[in-house]
């Protein structure tokens, strides 16, 4: 989900215009406002694709000033001050949070001048700071064992393998290695594969339980993700991005909008794209 800030001529029209641009792009918005500010019209709307809506709107001659992540955040409706606090947790942690509103689903949407850190301090937020009662916590014990000595160790980085298992209890073992280009197995996975695949399998497994409870029958589901790491001269590296491509095959009569829209709110549940500190982005196909 992206805010995109948007300038806006202070005029009768200028809002239609910017619906009607988006309308002819097949764009949807998912929340926001326009407001007046100095006699300078400014709207800050979401989107489930910002790039898209971005090309919708420039082409149309509108100006996007600014094109940033967001975080969202669902508070408890029936507490009064919850507001208050997650602003309070923010400003305790060095967070400046420019842009706050509503979307259509009736949950926060904040930009903050450090998403990073703003993410962290909602997160934590979502796992119990709020005080809306106890939370669950769940352990995960893998068994990772190294099968690569070739009968030297590690005596140079050439005299060994990078080969090794994962196990986890009766569960078939996961032949790994390192990326060919770290002088491992191009038949076993490798650690960067297995974040991108996990990713990929998280957003699934919320995505056809978002359907079911919607109504929205899907007969088939595959993604294509991609992952993008860079690295570093020193040797180091970092995911910078994963761009998530899924298709879902619909029953005939299921909601094509819907299920489309329902991408969106599968990532704000995942529990592994919740976790990343780098972009996971959506590029949804429904069929």
């Amino acid at each position: 989900m992206r805010d995109l800030a948007i300038r806006l001529e202070n005029r009768p029209g200028a809002l239609a215009e910017l619906g009607e641009a988006l309308g002819r792009a097949g764009v949807s918005i998912e929340g926001g406002g326009a407001f007046v500010v100095q006699g300078q019209g400014i709207a800050h709307f979401l989107f489930a694709d910002g790039a898209a809506a971005r090309r919708a709107l420039e082409a149309a001659g509108i100006e996007v000033l600014a094109d940033r992540a967001v975080l969202t955040q669902r508070l408890d409706q029936a507490r009064p001050g919850q507001l208050g606090r997650l602003a309070r947790a923010m400003a305790d942690a060095g967070v400046n949070i420019e842009v706050v509103y509503s979307d259509h689903d009736n949950r926060l949407i904040v930009v903050a001048d450090d998403h990073e850190r703003g993410r962290a301090v909602s997160q934590a937020w979502m796992s119990g700071g709020s005080g809306r009662g106890p939370v669950r916590e769940h352990e995960y014990r893998p068994h990772l064992e190294w099968t690569g000595n070739t009968g030297r160790g590690t005596i140079s980085a050439r005299d060994y393998s990078r080969d090794h298992e994962i196990r986890c209890g009766e569960k078939p073992p996961i032949a790994g290695s390192s990326d060919p280009c770290f002088r491992g197995d191009r038949t076993r996975w490798n650690p960067e594969e297995l974040l991108v695949a996990s990713l990929a399998a998280c957003h699934q497994l919320w995505y056809l339980h978002l359907c079911a409870d919607a109504g929205i029958v899907v007969t088939a589901y595959e993604d294509d993700p991609l992952g993008f790491m860079r690295e570093e001269a020193d040797g180091s590296g970092r995911f910078v991005r994963v761009v998530l491509r899924p298709t879902a095959t619909l029953a005939r009569g299921s909601d094509a909008d819907q299920a489309l829209a329902l991408h969106a709110k599968a990532h704000e549940k995942c529990f592994i794209a919740r976790s990343v500190n780098f972009p996971v982005d959506i590029e949804p196909r429904i069929v």
